[in-house]
């Protein structure tokens, strides 16, 4: 009988777009599996997502990281195959020493890998998944040249097509699809005679036309129409590289190819490259307009506070010619819908006046929790840094052991000198930045447990004394470091809203407004 009859564990699926599966792949691996697990008495939860294995940041596979967070539940985590839990060698290493730490075994229908207690079963381990993430590397490099050389003949290599476009299943190409075309070329039309976008917004929205994926139009959908190319019969294909700068991932791009004529054009290419002159133009002359100096605008204590309650949409404090503030209606439209907001404007002083009411109230409440509060802020601190100071070692041990494996494969000739010499350059890089941000990490540890209790909450307090003898601009920065959002929100009956501005009852309408704090 099998010894390890009765193990419950967690199953875990997945699989990738990217490699032309779909649900009835999905559908494939879960009965192989329940079949596997009902065959050797194993029970489990199961956890399934559709996503590239290659990504290393577990936010983007939010199943893969609900099983991490309940990992203590499981005495093994069972998967179809050992690449299907990860192409990414960091990823690997985090599942590999999660299953040591808490003495759980990987099992799939050909193999199983007791990580805790078998030094055999960990070495199968990492060439398993090394050769799991070159095999990613490779796949990759050939579909990216791929598409460089089908983008080349003129093919349509993105996503979805353009509205107004339909891709030709056998030619690859796009062609027109002639209800939609209409609609840009209307689009177009509205935008030579001078309208900007949301007045065509507008008018499409009132004439009943509909975008591809929502129930309305909306000004940024006209703004990527104009400018997008494909629309005079051209295909640009964007050779990009994922880099990491300031602490955050972004697409540089190392090539770009334009096709000329590769598809029908909905919008001849003289049209199209007028009206963008004419984009630019207005751009240019808005930005004259409405980015006005703060020193004829001024500051006022709640700028780029104020969001509406009705649509999220951040609000516009004007500046009237009698110097009065007031914040402007809001005149976006609602979501999901060809509705405009609701939401109506008010004389500034009024809403002014209520938040220093709401930030005496605060003042109160961080004055009588001071020493509590403090205590919980700077354990939460301490704790995310420590789990920020952990994953960064995880990440140095990663480093290692690629450092490790790349010269024992360079050994093995299976890279080029050119080629281990630049992955080696990089690790080395890598391991650099790694050193400095546990550094970082570590210093910060050391100064918050140097903070005596209370010190925040009572320059904070502080802050909140000095305020109302503050000039407007430094209460709009003091605001900022505690206060993420003013949310306000005032309806009017139709009757109301009808009166003049300068009507007693239309004044005294009453608003509602919730602070969200940091």
């Amino acid at each position: 009988m099998n010894e390890m009859t009765g193990m419950f564990g967690a199953t875990y699926l997945r699989i990738s777009r990217d490699k032309g599966e779909n649900e009835d792949t999905l559908q494939n691996h879960r009965e192989l599996m329940q079949a596997f697990c009902r065959e050797n008495g194993y029970t489990c939860e199961v956890y399934e997502e559709i996503v590239s294995g290659g990504k290393h940041d577990l936010e983007s596979r939010p199943e893969l990281q609900k099983l991490i967070d309940h990992i203590e539940r499981y005495q093994a985590i069972f998967a179809v195959s050992l690449d299907r839990l990860s192409r990414n060698g960091l990823v690997s290493q985090q599942i590999k020493q999660l299953c040591i730490d808490h003495d759980i075994q990987i099992i799939t229908p050909s193999q199983s890998f007791d990580l805790s207690n078998s030094q055999e079963d960990r070495l199968l381990y990492d060439v398993s998944s090394l050769f799991a993430t070159l095999e990613y590397e490779m796949i990759g490099r050939r579909n990216k040249v791929n598409k460089i050389q089908r983008a080349k003949r003129g093919e349509y290599v993105g996503g979805k097509p353009a509205y107004g476009y339909r891709r030709n299943p056998d030619t690859k190409k796009l062609e027109i699809h002639e209800p939609e075309a209409e609609v840009v070329r209307y689009i177009f039309k509205l935008h030579r005679e001078g309208f900007g976008r949301r007045k065509i917004v507008d008018i499409l929205n009132r004439e009943g036309y509909k975008p591809q994926q929502s129930n309305a139009f909306r000004p940024p959908t006209i703004k990527r129409i104009i400018q997008n190319p494909v629309y005079k019969g051209t295909v640009v294909f964007q050779d990009r590289k994922r880099i990491k700068e300031n602490g955050e991932y972004r697409y540089k791009v190392l090539d770009t190819i334009t096709i000329d004529h590769a598809h029908p054009a909905i919008i001849p290419p003289e049209e199209w490259e007028q009206a963008n002159v004419e984009r630019m133009e207005r751009q240019v002359q808005n930005i004259t307009i409405r980015e006005k100096p703060a020193n004829k605008t001024g500051t006022t204590m709640l700028k780029d506070l104020l969001f509406c309650g009705a649509c999220g949409k951040k609000l516009v404090i004007r500046k009237e010619k009698h110097g009065v503030y007031t914040i402007k209606p809001c005149d976006s439209l609602l979501p999901d819908c060809t509705a405009k907001c609701y939401n109506r404007g008010i004389k500034l002083e009024f809403l002014e006046a209520e938040v220093l009411l709401k930030l005496q109230a605060h003042k109160q409440r961080l004055t009588a929790h001071l020493e509590l509060r403090e205590q919980q802020e700077m354990a939460r601190i301490s704790v995310d840094l420590q789990r920020h100071l952990s994953l960064v070692d995880t990440q140095l041990r990663d480093n290692e052991w690629q450092y490790s494996n790349l010269i024992e494969m360079g050994m093995a000739k299976v890279f080029s000198h050119e080629e281990l010499r630049i992955k080696k350059e990089g690790l080395l890089e890598q391991r650099q930045k790694l050193l400095a941000t546990r550094e970082k990490v570590q210093q910060r540890i050391r100064d918050i447990d140097a903070i005596p209790p209370g010190d925040r909450l009572t320059y904070m307090i502080r802050l909140l004394e000095e305020f109302q003898y503050q000039p407007a601009e430094e209460q709009n920065e003091t605001l900022k470091q505690f206060i993420k959002r003013i949310h306000y929100m005032r309806t009017m009956p139709e009757e109301i809203r009808k009166l003049s501005t300068k009507n007693r009852e239309r004044q005294a309408h009453p608003f509602s407004y919730t602070i969200e704090y940091f």
